[in-house]
């Protein structure tokens, strides 16, 4: 399946990843899809099918995920032997000996700790070392075609009572976040809005490298992937549906850099986005709806955050500045590793644990109040490290004429960097995403 030109595909993102004797990956991959089928149903049982069993779900993907781990040692794809991931590992050990021996952290909660800062990322170089392109555009065309159920979904949610069953919470009790116009913030079959936040972002890399890139996937599909998206969006209820779909659009802008005489491309998929936009207009008045309830809801969001752009860039120096207004946090943080993640402080409120923080919603003050400054910023220190290498790996796939990379990494990176991974379906993303990535940089 691969020869020695193709490995490794760059020793900064691939660390020291070696090429297998066997290069049976079929079943594999086929777990791998499991995991994918997973992160975008295990809301809709967590809602829907099982909600007496929707603390069970959080971690559900996680037996599949050892199992892959295993098979793939099995096949020598030595993913404990790569830089990122052996100083991940070595970084969570390490938070994890201060959590039990410092901090006195409950063991269920450390071993929820672990899932959430560890357990998932290796499937990154999993994925890249047993996918190939032509499987990466497989999930492509799979995301693109449910987009079109995943929209059906969202509109009836749009249109569904607030303590309809459509709109029910996780657990199968109370509704999602409101909006504007008493409407609700639709979910899709995630258990909250976050879900389909990052969806809409990958299939809109999809759609726009369908525009740019002729006869990699049918046109049809691709014009069913922009009309979904650009439904969803009007009709969410959420800002951050548009603001993360933008984020792959600007992806235009390397390509602009990095490959000039190409970048008369985007012509292709501005016409190919603005057809399908007259035509839901025209057509579908749901559309026009849509488009009314989120123009109130700019307007209402603008009174408090300011116009559009401030309020984006606001947002993530909330982020980024979150560390810095930590002062009171001792030196080994509060409460150790996974204590200030929502499924933590429910084990700490189930073994009778009392806690003074609770869950934090903030991605990058996480990891610093459970482990403290020096542990907390080695693990944001791993977050910009394998982001800027990725980043740099998509350039240079753009640089050989493949422009997929760099739009899966729009929709990945942000997540990557800033994505809350104590809730499930964040980390998800931010593993399946990069995974998905990394493996699209493939000739």
């Amino acid at each position: 399946m691969y020869n020695n030109k193709e490995l490794p595909i760059n020793k900064k993102i691939s660390g020291n990843l070696h090429s297998p004797i066997i290069n049976d990956y079929s079943f594999i991959k086929k777990l791998i899809w499991v995991y994918f089928i997973l992160l975008l149903t295990e809301g809709a049982f967590r809602k829907w099918f099982l909600p007496n069993l929707s603390q069970a779900f959080l971690i559900i993907r996680d037996p599949i995920v050892i199992w892959i781990y295993y098979l793939a040692l099995k096949e020598s794809i030595l993913f404990n032997q790569n830089k990122y991931i052996s100083f991940l590992g070595k970084l969570t050990f390490l938070a994890c000996f201060t959590s039990l021996l410092i901090n006195q952290t409950h063991p269920a909660i450390i071993f929820y700790g672990i899932h959430t800062n560890y357990l998932h990322m290796p499937l990154i170089f999993v994925m890249w070392k047993s996918l190939d392109k032509e499987d990466v555009l497989k999930f492509g065309k799979v995301i693109l075609l449910s987009g079109f159920f995943m929209t059906y979904l969202v509109t009836e949610q749009f249109q569904a009572e607030k303590e309809g069953v459509l709109n029910v919470g996780a657990g199968g009790t109370g509704f999602q976040l409101e909006t504007s116009g008493g409407k609700l913030r639709a979910s899709g079959t995630f258990s909250f809005v976050t879900g389909i936040v990052y969806f809409y972002a990958f299939a809109i890399a999809f759609v726009i490298y369908g525009f740019i890139s002729k006869n990699k996937l049918p046109m049809w599909m691709v014009y069913i992937g922009a009309g979904s998206a650009l439904l969803a969006m009007v009709t969410a209820g959420s800002r951050s549906v548009i603001a993360e779909c933008l984020q792959v659009v600007a992806c235009f802008a390397f390509l602009a850099y990095y490959k000039p005489s190409e970048f008369g491309k985007i012509s292709a998929s501005v016409l190919g986005l603005a057809v399908t936009t007259f035509f839901l207009y025209s057509q579908i008045n749901l559309f026009q709806e849509g488009i009314e309830f989120l123009g109130m809801r700019f307007e209402e969001a603008a009174n408090v955050e300011g116009n559009p752009v401030e309020a984006y860039f606001l947002r993530y120096l909330e982020i980024f500045k979150a560390p810095y207004m930590l002062s009171w946090v001792d030196l080994f943080g509060l409460e150790g590793i996974g204590s200030a993640t929502r499924a933590g402080t429910a084990l700490a409120a189930r073994f009778g644990i009392s806690t003074s923080i609770g869950f934090v919603e903030t991605a990058w003050s996480q990891p610093i109040i459970e482990n403290g400054m020096i542990i907390g910023c080695a693990f944001l220190f791993w977050r910009i490290w394998i982001t800027k290498d990725l980043l740099f790996e998509t350039i240079k796939s753009i640089k050989k004429g493949n422009y997929l990379p760099i739009f899966l990494f729009g929709a990945c990176g942000p997540i990557l960097l800033t994505g809350l991974y104590g809730q499930p379906t964040t980390l998800g993303f931010a593993a399946f995403g990069t995974g998905l990535c990394l493996a699209s940089t493939k000739d």
